[in-house]
């Protein structure tokens, strides 16, 4: 019984040491920002996901079919650039994979048809 104990033990100070020194060397990259801009809502972040920095941008805006020209940009260069439409839902999603070796400065300028631009900034 005590040797299972000091096993037990033993693992959770492996796992609490482990885990806070990954934490102290800067374990990640998790940005995030929310807000809103017209009729639309917003959310754009940027986080590590297995060796890549992945970057999402997500909008809620006020009726389906709409069509948005989208343009995601890291440090100034452009990651995405092209046009998305909202679904069912109002909703559009933009993936892509960032550089982790630029600066984690991204930019989102979305717009919707005929509409004004929606510009979304996250460092």
């Amino acid at each position: 019984m005590k040797k299972a104990l000091l096993v037990v033990a033993a693992v959770v100070v492996v796992v609490l040491v482990g885990g806070g020194a990954w934490a102290m060397l800067g374990g990640g990259t998790d940005l995030q920002t929310r807000g809103t801009c017209g009729n639309a809502t917003y959310e754009l972040s940027a986080e590590d996901d297995d060796d890549n920095l992945e970057v999402n941008f997500e909008l809620q805006s006020a009726s389906a079919g709409e069509a948005w020209e989208v343009v995601v940009e890291q440090d100034g260069t452009a990651l995405f650039s092209g046009e998305r439409t909202t679904d069912e839902d109002a909703e559009l999603d933009v993936d892509v994979l960032g550089d982790e070796e630029a600066d984690a400065v991204f930019s989102v300028v979305a717009t919707p048809q005929g509409g004004e631009a929606c510009t979304v900034d996250l460092d």
